[in-house]
């Protein structure tokens, strides 16, 4: 395979096209409004993401593609809900508290009152020991024996003090060029092997742990995340042992005055449920925790509405199939996750995205371009808890990521372009450290330049979809955005809004994707592949710490 043959000159005709429809017959931002004002935030298994499920289905079925459907993932677990949460304090002073109610813990089943007691897991919040499976599992041990009879029909605080420092850097930030020109350069190569499992500990600082998680499997990665939820539930279990009236926690997260929440409490419905548990806002949490520093009882009231609908949810994906001409058995592929958390609307992460996709997919059909490659949409589920939707799509259609036992499909797999880090702009596109498509990128920027998209990233992404096609070998890709306020806002939190999303960002981005994906569905080949990865090793024998 040529590269020149891989990257055949554009169409720029078609890319006008593209761009006329993208910024002046845009439907993005009906797409995002519908997922995030109409239907609000979509927790994996829950019932408002399967309305959101259904609506796409319904939404891509108007757009002309007639065979969009629910792909089953298979069985989550619990699903999970809520409706209503009031946190009060009532001494020393009464006042209102900001909180979230944790995914998967109880609701109250009315108000209830109780005394604070401060009792962290962690008095540093920053402890590195807290990214370590052993010591996490040690400290376990030592809470039970250091609370056990202590903890009856408290709300428990089990957050250190958040530190809180003035910020310097602006929270919002668009790339720059300096920025842009950074990142066009390679990572020095890691030293360490990577690929032995199971992993037991990670960085706790986020620039190490990012360079690291670019480099390991997934599936190590996958498996470090679901030994930590396991040694979680331990923790939970004492606390439901205890008979602890609610658990009270806070994020390290942003900068002060929101609230980003996940999860206390699992989707696996062979265990315990958790106890009601809240995120409180950081400036309410410190203030009960220095009244509690100055031995002054503080008395809470918390009343959390929350249920669990279906014990035994199932799990869905959206498809839909745009089908080429000349080698219609060949798919070119574009994704973003539907699911959400569930203190916001979920509108940037990640409603856009799921819009942006959409948009792009609207873009190819209304234009009815000669696509020799099918072109296909997938609509991820529980990528949160995991990347669930779309690793159990490549291993029904591709391959096994851990033997590397590849299905018929795999062959046929041009490639795959994810979109999932907020509403901004996109400015390129990571290669995954595929030197092979760089030129192909570059000539499909071209015509995006004076629109700000003009890096190759020469890096592996990861956190979200289109790692599960990248581990068996796939061309598979993450379009870079501006970060906008995503990390120190938006992610995962209560003000994840539609406030957030700019519109002439989205527009751009599915102009853009829909170029990629036009361009990769009419190529002479497929995209270029590297080697295939090795099948992972077994698995080494857990310390008997760990061992469930």
């Amino acid at each position: 395979m040529s590269l020149a043959s891989s990257a055949k000159d554009l169409d720029l005709k078609v890319v006008s096209s593209i761009k006329d429809q993208a910024f002046n017959h845009s439907r993005v931002m009906d797409y995002v409004s519908y997922l995030s004002d109409v239907n609000g935030a979509r927790l994996a298994g829950s019932p408002q993401y399967q309305q959101a499920a259904n609506w796409s289905v319904e939404t891509l079925k108007k757009m002309g593609l007639k065979d969009a459907k629910l792909e089953s993932i298979g069985e989550l677990g619990r699903s999970w809900s809520w409706s209503s949460i009031s946190v009060n304090m009532l001494t020393p002073q009464k006042t209102t508290l900001q909180a979230v109610p944790l995914a998967w813990s109880a609701g109250t089943q009315g108000n209830i009152t109780a005394s604070a007691v401060y009792a962290p897991l962690w008095l540093d919040v920053n402890n590195p020991d807290q990214q370590d499976l052993v010591k996490l599992a040690e400290r376990i041990e030592a809470y039970r024996v250091q609370y056990q009879g202590l903890l009856n029909n408290k709300v428990v605080l089990l957050t250190g003090e958040r530190p809180f420092d003035l910020p310097f850097e602006p929270e919002i930030q668009r790339w720059s060029d300096s920025d842009l020109s950074e990142m066009a350069k390679a990572r020095e190569p890691l030293t360490e092997d990577l690929t032995q499992w199971p992993r037991l500990t990670y960085p706790l600082d986020m620039a190490k742990k990012w360079q690291m998680y670019e480099v390991v499997p997934l599936d190590i990665q996958a498996d470090y995340s679901e030994r930590r939820e396991r040694l979680m539930q331990r923790l939970i279990d004492f606390l439901k042992a205890e008979g602890v009236a609610a658990v009270m926690q806070t994020n390290t997260d942003g900068n002060g005055g929101v609230i980003f929440a996940e999860n206390f409490g699992s989707m696996n419905n062979s265990t315990h449920i958790a106890p009601p548990a809240m995120q409180v806002m950081p400036e309410h949490y410190n203030r009960i925790v220095r009244l509690l520093a100055r031995d002054i009882p503080v008395s809470l009231q918390v009343n959390i509405e929350a249920e669990f609908p279906d014990q035994h949810a199932q799990g869905m994906n959206v498809i839909a199939n745009l089908v080429g001409k000349r080698k219609s058995k060949e798919v070119v592929m574009m994704g973003a996750h539907l699911d959400s958390w569930h203190s916001g609307t979920g509108a940037t992460d990640n409603a856009a995205g799921v819009a942006i996709v959409m948009e792009a997919m609207r873009i190819l059909k209304q234009l009815d371009l000669k696509l020799d490659r099918s072109v296909r949409i997938g609509l991820w589920d529980g990528e949160e808890q995991g990347h669930l939707g779309s690793r159990a799509y490549v291993k029904s259609h591709l391959g096994d990521s851990v033997t590397m036992q590849l299905k018929n499909e795999h062959e046929t797999f041009s490639a795959y372009f994810n979109i999932d880090t907020g509403s901004g702009k996109t400015r390129g596109i990571l290669t995954q450290a595929n030197d092979m498509v760089k030129p192909i990128f570059v000539q499909a920027m071209e015509p995006f330049v004076e629109h700000g998209i003009n890096t190759v990233v020469p890096r592996n992404d990861w956190g979200t979809d289109h790692q599960a096609f990248d581990a068996v070998g796939l061309p598979a890709f993450d379009l870079l955005q501006d970060q906008l306020d995503y990390w120190s806002h938006t992610h995962h939190s209560n003000v994840d809004t539609l406030d957030h999303v700019v519109p002439q960002d989205l527009m751009i981005s599915a102009a853009f994707l829909a170029t990629l994906v036009y361009q990769a569905a009419v190529a002479d080949e497929l995209m270029p592949r590297e080697p295939l990865p090795a099948p992972l090793p077994a698995p080494r024998e857990l310390p008997e710490i760990l061992r469930d």
